[in-house]
């Protein structure tokens, strides 16, 4: 590893443990988007292994936003559990159908969500 990843890898690590709950979700939706963008372009490479692992690399960040959602806070969260149980399993049709179709949909889920809390953020 070279001491440029070395110090990128730093940088990353400090950024997430010092960012607020806000700064940490749109980490997690901007890592998704961009898992599923790189499936998106495996796909088209004819690339199968790298589809089906950038697939599981954002699977794995839904899994995690998922989990971490606090159910007593109220409808929210609990529309947002859905949302994200959706999203989880439109990936894994993506894979299983073989298609980006779903990947589509799942990215504008996420650039929408997003948004929302770009705008939550600047309120508070």
């Amino acid at each position: 590893m070279g001491a440029n990843m070395s110090g990128y890898q730093a940088y990353k690590k400090t950024q997430v443990q010092t960012a607020d709950q806000g700064s940490l979700i749109l980490m997690c939706y901007d890592g998704a988007i961009g898992f599923l963008k790189q499936a998106r372009q495996a796909h088209r490479d004819n690339d199968f292994k790298s589809f089906s692992s950038f697939l599981i690399r954002a699977q794995n960040i839904l899994w995690e936003l998922n989990n971490s959602l606090n159910l007593e806070a109220g409808e929210l969260a609990y529309n947002l559990e859905s949302l994200y149980n959706y999203m989880i399993r439109r990936i894994i049709d993506a894979e299983y159908k073989d298609s980006t179709e779903p990947v589509d949909e799942v990215v504008g889920f996420l650039e929408e969500l997003k948004e929302s809390w770009v705008k939550i953020i600047k309120k508070t």
